[in-house]
């Protein structure tokens, strides 16, 4: 099949999704339910305007648009191509490395994401690129993608780069696509949910990353965040302009002379979701 089907459909895919169901989860909450926000927003007291809301759209449905394109093209490479290490042979390599490759390509999506997410955070990289996602601070679905084009390539970059670093199955991938847009979807819709997403937590966990910024870097796992001690501290204050690697500054007046405070538990049940 000739690549540009292989694009056209990624398109038709990508838009289908992000804008049929997104835009549904968007009109359900943030327009015919807007009056009830204390029930189901995390930040019920903060909405961004309609100009954000605006740009935020066009914003990410270029970024999507742009993923869609490269997704396609990278289809028609496996399929047509060969390009990478992708297989369709359950039994070339069993079951077993089949579960340990979906580990192995999980670990390495939230360590890219970490890592890369955290540069994001370094003055200069934040000034210029950055800064665009957090113009963003009460999230909503639109925003996932609403990132600075330069930024969003090389999300995409790292997460197609699986299927050239080792043997991954097709249907093993997918599921990793899959586990990685409902993670984005879930962390950036604003919404409480009445669960914790498996080895993430409650999705207030990315939400504080927008309200307090510079803290909480992890995109599927806080297990980064635990390694580098930068998921969010009680008794610690986060701003914008403070650049303290997710450290924060501590609260003298709270926390007295305890140099530092304990971890949000974003594991409990709605913990920290309102506003403060």
């Amino acid at each position: 099949m000739a690549w540009y089907y292989y694009i056209l459909f990624s398109v038709l895919g990508g838009n289908f999704f992000y804008l049929g169901f997104g835009g549904l989860v968007h009109w359900w909450h943030y327009v015919k339910n807007q009056d009830k926000a204390a029930e189901w927003k995390i930040q019920p007291n903060k909405f961004i305007s309609k100009s954000q809301r605006k740009t935020a759209l066009l914003l990410g449905i270029f970024n999507m648009n742009m993923a869609s394109v490269l997704s396609g093209i990278l289809a028609w490479g496996i399929f047509e191509r060969g390009w990478t290490k992708m297989y369709f042979d359950i039994s070339e390599y069993g079951y077993a490395w089949a579960a340990l490759s979906l580990v192995l390509a999980l670990l390495f999506l939230d360590g890219a994401a970490y890592y890369y997410h955290t540069l994001g955070h370094k003055p200069f990289m934040y000034k210029y690129f950055h800064s665009v996602h957090h113009v963003y601070s009460a999230p909503e679905y639109f925003t996932l993608s609403a990132v600075h084009p330069v930024e969003w390539f090389v999300q995409v970059c790292y997460t197609f780069a699986p299927v050239f670093l080792f043997p991954i199955h097709g249907g093993v991938y997918l599921a990793v696509l899959v586990i990685a847009y409902l993670y984005g979807f879930l962390d950036h819709s604003g919404i409480k949910f009445n669960f914790n997403l498996p080895f993430h937590g409650s999705n207030s966990f990315h939400d504080d990353h927008h309200k307090y910024f510079h803290v909480n870097f992890g995109f599927l796992t806080p297990i980064f965040d635990m390694i580098h001690d930068t998921a969010r501290r009680e008794g610690h204050q986060y701003r914008e302009d403070t650049f303290t690697g997710g450290k924060g500054q501590v609260d003298i007046e709270q926390l007295g002379e305890k140099a530092i405070g304990p971890q949000v538990n974003y594991h409990a049940a709605r913990k920290n979701t309102t506003e403060k």
